[in-house]
């Protein structure tokens, strides 16, 4: 008798035990079903959220395609892009459309030292300004290296500039890489550049920081009816802020006549007052850089951000990328 009452009460055990392991497998279950149907929606709305965004670069495009061909300037459409989104959001059901363009040609091209000709002292100078001009903590050794070590990174060359850096540097590293002794493809190739920390590139609160006021791709050509204040007083030590002020107050330029900008003589004959005029201050812009977020009323939220190039009035990207 013991002994079947001892088989009855392991059967008793193993029967409740089978129970709760069921009971623990189909909670576990509804558990991981519930997840997977909040991933599905939640990817249902990023995928939705990155469709948003991207319409907001094709918007960003029609925009430029139908600008004013004869300048480019801030009171034109395109500079009102984020008004145009948040009546495109209107229509969206509760997603969020917003975003900004910027023209790439109000900042200095990073690409330009590496152009040698009689001007690339200037455009040294050009960028250096961007140091002292926002008080980046960095003595004048210091710059000068950094300056040409960034010139090293963009020239053919393998030949090592005085202060500068090429391979022998940067294969020492670790993790080692060459240097890249081509024009950069963005801004933030130049954290890569010996000499060069993330504040000055990024900022501090002290300062805004290199990447405000820098580009790529524009030739080094300079509008003047875009540029800020910073840059334009980082042209030359001739734009002081009475010019800068004049220069804004004159705005839009709708030609390269600047006659009505006082302080300003770029008709004396010198060598950078010529340059000036002929190859840096321009009022049409060819490369703009294009920021739109996506968002669902989930919250889900979607980044891209893409540089489009514009030639004859044609818009093409040229630099994308979604985060």
């Amino acid at each position: 008798m013991l002994r079947l009452k001892d088989k009855r009460g392991v059967v008793l055990i193993l029967v409740l035990s089978m129970i709760a392991l069921f009971s623990a497998m189909i909670i576990t279950f509804s558990s991981d079903e519930g997840l997977d149907i909040e991933l599905a929606y939640n990817f249902h709305d990023s995928i939705q959220a990155q469709y948003i965004a991207l319409a907001g670069v094709e918007a960003a495009k029609v925009i430029l395609e139908q600008d004013d061909p004869g300048h480019d300037s801030l009171d034109e459409q395109w500079a009102e892009f984020p008004v145009y989104l948040a009546t495109a959001s209107s229509y969206l059901n509760g997603a969020q459309l917003t975003g900004t363009i910027t023209d790439e040609c109000s900042k200095f091209d990073l690409n330009s030292l590496a152009i040698k000709d009689n001007h690339t002292e200037f455009r040294k100078q050009q960028f250096q300004r961007l140091f002292t001009l926002q008080n980046i903590d960095i003595t004048q050794e210091e710059l000068d290296d950094l300056t040409n070590c960034i010139i090293d990174w963009l020239d053919p060359d393998s030949e090592v500039t005085m202060g500068g850096a090429e391979d022998e540097y940067y294969l020492s590293l670790e993790p080692p890489y060459h240097s890249k002794n081509a024009p950069m493809d963005s801004i933030e190739e130049i954290l890569l550049v010996k000499g060069m920390k993330s504040e000055y590139f990024f900022g501090t609160e002290n300062y805004d920081g290199l990447a405000t006021y820098v580009t790529v791709g524009t030739g080094g050509k300079i509008n003047i009816n875009t540029a800020s204040e910073m840059v334009l007083k980082g042209i030359s030590e001739h734009f002081n802020d009475d010019v800068v002020s004049s220069i804004i107050a004159c705005r839009p330029f709708t030609t390269q006549n600047f006659s009505c900008v006082q302080g300003l003589n770029l008709a004396d004959g010198s060598d950078e007052s010529n340059w000036i005029k002929n190859n840096v201050l321009v009022v049409k812009s060819s490369r703009f850089s294009v920021e739109v977020k996506g968002v669902m009323p989930s919250g889900a939220q979607v980044n891209v951000k893409s540089v489009l190039e514009r030639i004859n009035n044609n818009a093409r990207i040229v630099y994308y990328r979604i985060h």
